[in-house]
């Protein structure tokens, strides 16, 4: 496969669910919204959204004075924001019309009815009475890509790239998501473990499409160790960071298999994998909740430059720089 093809198709995968997980950082942030409102805290919760989104450099003004409407804006619909709602659904777009020839006519569909329809958002869109309708919409069109890659796309080098952007980009947002919680300050009267704190973790789970499943795995009401348990370390949730990794081995090991690529970016999943096998939930806590998943989202985004070297379009990297990132 020609190095532009599997940069095209890994980038479309990664774009469609970058916008899939703003709308769930969105969510969250309007769930935490509507409990600050309740509890008065003068905590910033859509300070914490941007940040852990990785647009608090492109937001216009201090993070920290960012009202609801505001972070709406810039997260969804705001031109000078690369990593905008708006802006992955074109660039997917952008990659599925270059790549038209190897994908599927359903996958093509996806990726231009969701640009087509959300280029037309206006400020509207994230208003408080339409914002629930709103994030749905942009996840409805992000499932029904995956629904189109599971259900018409080859198992071949194609289907592969795809799913490989796709669990680097759940990798690095689910490490986000869970990383909002640092971001949002309890008030004194609401320790770690109150009825609020775990009403914030409720609404992790909710925003992550997880509640469901949460209790289904546990049997109990959410407490903050199985919450962390579950998004970060449980394999048999999708959108766990272990979950994501176990897919990424898996599919860099068919793409290596005929032994035509270098294997840094393998040896590097493998690596990472492994770790994630020898790690519980005594020693998150015991290393730092926010300082353990930001070594993770360093790591998961140093997996995908290295994806990128093997497969030839990113820097090549030498051994020792592979060796350096693991």
């Amino acid at each position: 496969m020609l190095s532009r093809t599997a940069e095209g198709l890994f980038w479309l995968g990664r774009y469609m669910e970058r916008a899939d997980n703003l709308a769930r950082l969105i969510e969250a942030g309007r769930r935490f919204d509507l409990t600050g409102a309740h509890i008065e805290t003068e905590s910033n919760e859509w300070a914490a959204i941007l940040i852990a989104a990785g647009c608090s450099n492109t937001f216009e003004k201090d993070p920290e004075e960012a009202t609801g409407a505001e972070a709406c804006h810039h997260l969804i619909l705001d031109p000078e924001n690369p990593s905008s709602v708006q802006a992955c659904f074109a660039a997917a777009r952008a990659n599925a019309r270059a790549q038209r020839g190897s994908i599927t006519t359903d996958v093509w569909a996806a990726a231009n009815d969701a640009w087509a329809d959300t280029r037309l958002f206006s400020e509207r869109d994230y208003a408080p009475r339409n914002l629930a309708s709103t994030v749905d919409q942009i996840r409805q069109y992000a499932a029904r890509m995956r629904g189109a890659v599971e259900g018409t796309m080859l198992r071949d080098e194609r289907y592969q790239f795809m799913r490989l952007g796709q669990f680097i980009e759940r990798a690095d947002a689910t490490s986000r998501l869970v990383d909002v919680k640092y971001h949002v300050l309890m008030p004194e009267d609401h320790p770690v473990g109150s009825g609020v704190d775990q009403l914030h973790w409720n609404n992790l789970l909710l925003a992550a499409g997880a509640r469901s499943a949460y209790r289904w795995v546990y049997r109990e009401q959410v407490q903050v160790r199985l919450v962390i348990d579950f998004l970060l370390l449980n394999r048999r949730n999708p959108r766990s960071l272990r979950h994501c990794l176990d897919q990424i081995q898996a599919e860099l090991g068919n793409l290596h298999g005929d032994g035509a690529h270098s294997n840094g970016s393998l040896t590097h999943a493998s690596a990472l994998r492994e770790d994630m096998t020898r790690t519980d939930v005594d020693f998150i806590l015991g290393q730092g909740l926010h300082e353990y998943l930001t070594e993770m989202i360093v790591r998961s985004n140093k997996l995908a430059i290295s994806i990128g070297s093997d497969f030839g379009f990113g820097p090549i990297l030498s051994e020792t720089t592979q060796e350096q990132s693991q």
